[in-house]
């Protein structure tokens, strides 16, 4: 590809390709609002950051990759072709200052042409959807140069959106067949050659070229539907090159084109190709209604933190028994727990505190004299428990009180004893009465919420007593 042709009488090519020589592009204002925002943050901002914003405007990139490859060249100095690599070849501060100043697509064609400004923005998404597209088949080839696929995709159809903002523009504006101007104005833009060699449909073509003008050509059709001519050739021929069936391609484009729809689609006056896809053939999944987020149960380690804070900051005794059932509960899994008041007065305990008891159970209407000699009052002595089982039913279901053997029938419970400094309070009974068997990891960590409530409690109580904070 020349730099400059030899005829005498300039061609409508020449004419063209020499008036945008050396003129800027104007950028979409999006992306110029973007940059500014990193203005007086160079060093804080990421050169990957700055690069995401320049490579969602093909405008943009172009101007990027056009001024850093005009620098002289020797023989150690290669293209670039990566935009992260123009970041970091020019600095943040001068590149912000450089293309800061550049004129705006929206100063070019708004208010007088809202046409041309939606044509070109239809051209813009295009490009974008073709880049992702071609990078995502490139790297199912395993392409070691993903950012040549990328940007050749993204600046593919350059000369329309430039033509779209000629406009715009104050006549004469030379006029040309877009067809064959786009590898002479990447030569005289000194572009990587990569993209002509990506772009070049001529005998020579590699897989990796043939792919790329597949993806180029499947990217354009998709925009007036997936039953195009040509549409189904592209997905066959995009499949036989990265190794996959038909199928499989279909379902990879299906997907970046709702994932495009839904999450990087900017223009609302503008439809996505994937507005075409519920007229595919067959059954379309009908969407699912949304459902508010279950909230994840607090774990037992949390729970038991509040019982701690609750302690210290004078909860009160209601607050702490709470938490503690709801250790009990939701840390530890008991399906089945009742809290047993003493009664001082009548020496007995009686259900305070009921959770997972239906409301016909006799364990619901708990109730335990201590007058008699039996497993509990023992229990009541000091804060102690028991864990009845099948291992030791034998040795203990006969010192059980009448009332609790009916309740509790064949099944198997954890019970112990609540004590507030020195003085008995009440009894903690759980079970799992027709869930899964108790373990040892569950007795443990009864005790140890019963434990933490007893502590909790007393220095309530010690709260109380001294009539300020506990020590």
């Amino acid at each position: 590809m020349a730099n400059a042709l030899t005829a005498t009488t300039a061609t409508p090519s020449e004419e063209w390709l020499a008036f945008w020589e050396k003129r800027p592009l104007p950028v979409l204002q999006s992306t110029k609002a973007a940059l500014a925002q990193y203005i007086g943050r160079a060093e804080t901002a990421r050169t990957d950051e700055i690069a995401a914003v320049i490579l969602r405007d093909p405008l943009l990139t172009a101007n990027a990759l056009r001024h850093v490859n005009q620098r002289p060249r020797t023989g150690l100095i290669s293209d670039v072709v990566a935009v992260e690599n123009v970041v970091l070849l020019m600095g943040i501060d001068p590149l912000l200052a450089q293309f800061g100043k550049l004129p705006t697509v929206e100063s070019l064609l708004l208010p007088k042409l809202p046409a041309a400004y939606v044509a070109l923005l239809r051209e813009v998404t295009v490009a974008r959807l073709a880049a992702r597209l071609a990078k995502e088949f490139a790297n199912l080839r395993y392409d070691a140069r993903l950012d040549e696929i990328f940007t050749t995709a993204l600046l593919a159809n350059l000369p329309r959106m430039m033509r779209t903002m000629e406009q715009g523009l104050p006549p004469p504006v030379p006029k040309v067949d877009l067809g064959t101007v786009a590898l002479p104005l990447f030569s005289r833009w000194r572009l990587p050659e990569v993209f002509a060699t990506l772009l070049d449909d001529g005998g020579n073509s590699t897989q990796r070229s043939f792919l790329q003008q597949a993806v180029l050509r499947l990217a354009e059709r998709l925009q007036l539907g997936w039953w195009q001519n040509g549409v189904a050739d592209d997905v066959h021929i995009i499949a036989q090159v990265v190794g996959i069936n038909d199928g499989d391609c279909w379902a990879l484009v299906c997907k970046a084109l709702l994932h495009f729809a839904r999450k990087d689609w900017p223009y609302a006056q503008i439809f996505p190709p994937a507005r075409w896809l519920p007229m595919l053939p067959g059954e379309w999944p009908r969407p699912q209604p949304k459902t508010a987020p279950v909230p994840a149960k607090p774990t037992l380690n949390v729970i038991m933190r509040e019982i701690q804070q609750a302690g210290r900051s004078g909860a009160s005794f209601n607050q702490i028994m709470s938490l503690s059932i709801r250790a009990m509960a939701d840390g530890i899994g008991l399906q089945r727990i009742v809290f047993g008041l003493l009664l001082a007065g009548q020496n007995a305990l009686k259900t305070r505190y009921v959770v997972g008891v239906d409301g016909d159970d006799p364990l619901r209407g708990f109730h335990v004299d201590l007058t008699a000699p039996h497993l509990i009052t023992k229990l009541m002595l000091k804060q102690q428990s028991v864990w009845l089982n099948q291992g030791n039913r034998a040795q203990f279901e006969a010192l059980l009180p009448k009332s609790l053997r009916q309740s509790v029938g064949e099944g198997e419970f954890f019970a112990m004893s609540l004590f507030v400094e020195d003085k008995p309070v009440g009894l903690f009974y759980a079970d799992n009465r027709g869930g899964p068997g108790l373990s040892e990891g569950q007795y443990a960590a009864f005790k140890q919420v019963c434990m933490l409530a007893g502590q909790s409690l007393s220095r309530q109580a010690r709260r109380l007593d001294l009539g300020g904070p506990a020590r």
